[in-house]
């Protein structure tokens, strides 16, 4: 094991599907970067959302060869906002010492790393929704996030829901064919319709294999397949009606507007869709993908809660030494 002279943070992305970690010192140099396993407790429970992630951060210090660390910074998606202390002792007991510990909520996470706490807007769509903001006096307001089993309107959990029921409604003809009909029996390895009852509830398929179909509806409806084009464009609807009414809680239409999460990052079109449908109604935001990844912006969390403050430099090196791990 090495002792840096120089602090080092720990910031961690906790999500419905992985965990991310990374380690970055005062200076802003970056030690390395790890991906583990989910650690949303409402998506599986609290002792395996400690256990999986203890083990991501212990895998990190064993990565950067660190035996200690400043502060561990924990955004979490199973968080709306800043838990009590109270919360986070009960959470770190057992795992990390409970006062080097500050949480959040992930999305939190995501818009310090785009706006470094000031006013702005963050739209997430991944395995879940939710879009979040900090107004001009600091307060945070919430609109989605609901869980998946309320469906999460505009995630990919609930773009594959809409699929599944199209698929299904489409073999029984009680509406128009789709393509999604076929799609849903590969992605789920079966033969027939009926299967999926087995696949479903026994034992029940988890969250995120059921999102991962989102992707096949997305690329479906790229396809031009009606009933898949009908699933993505409501869902695009959903976050553009989750970024209004932030908009209109941070009080200014130049507001800065984040896109977070595998919905928005990795399809064009969806993106694209939001982006234009926004600008029809607020021409002066600003509309884009953080530079910084919510990890990271765990980090910068961390260090503004516990009085380090945060220069160019700093955020600098963070993105270059970011391109070596």
């Amino acid at each position: 094991m090495r002792f840096l002279r120089e602090k080092v943070f720990i910031g961690v992305d906790g999500g419905g599907t992985y965990t991310a970690a990374i380690a970055i010192t005062r200076n802003g140099k970056v030690l390395s970067r790890i991906v583990g396993e989910q650690s949303n407790y409402y998506i599986s429970n609290m002792d395996t959302a400690r256990t999986n992630l203890k083990k991501t951060v212990h895998q990190l210090m064993e990565e950067c060869q660190i035996e200690d660390y400043e502060c561990i910074s924990i955004g979490m998606s199973s968080l709306d906002y800043e838990p009590t202390r109270d919360f986070i002792d009960s959470f770190a007991n057992g795992i990390f010492p409970s006062e080097k510990v500050e949480m959040h909520s992930d999305v939190y996470m995501a818009l310090m790393g785009m706006t470094l706490g000031k006013p702005g807007v963050m739209i997430v769509s991944g395995t879940g929704s939710i879009g979040m903001a900090v107004d001009q006096m600091g307060e945070v307001h919430i609109v989605g996030g609901w869980g998946y089993l309320l469906r999460d309107e505009g995630s990919a959990y609930d773009i594959a829901m809409q699929g599944i029921d199209a698929a299904l409604k489409s073999f029984e003809g009680i509406e128009e064919p789709t393509i999604l009909e076929k799609r849903v029996l590969d992605f789920f390895g079966v033969d027939t319709h009926r299967q999926l009852i087995d696949i479903f509830y026994n034992p029940p398929v988890s969250p995120s294999k059921i999102a991962g179909f989102g992707r096949e509806v997305i690329e479906i409806a790229s396809q031009g397949d009606k009933a898949a084009i009908t699933i993505v464009d409501k869902a695009v609807k959903a976050l553009v009606n989750y970024a209004c009414r932030l908009i209109e809680k941070v009080g200014s239409e130049d507001s800065i507007i984040g896109m977070y999460g595998s919905v928005l990052q990795k399809n064009l079109y969806i993106s694209n869709s939001f982006k234009e449908q926004i600008h029809a109604m607020y021409p002066n935001t600003r509309i884009g993908f953080p530079d910084l990844k919510p990890e990271t912006g765990a980090v910068l969390y961390a260090m503004k809660k516990r009085g380090y403050p945060i220069n160019e430099e700093i955020l600098e090196n963070i993105k270059i030494t970011m391109t070596e791990v």
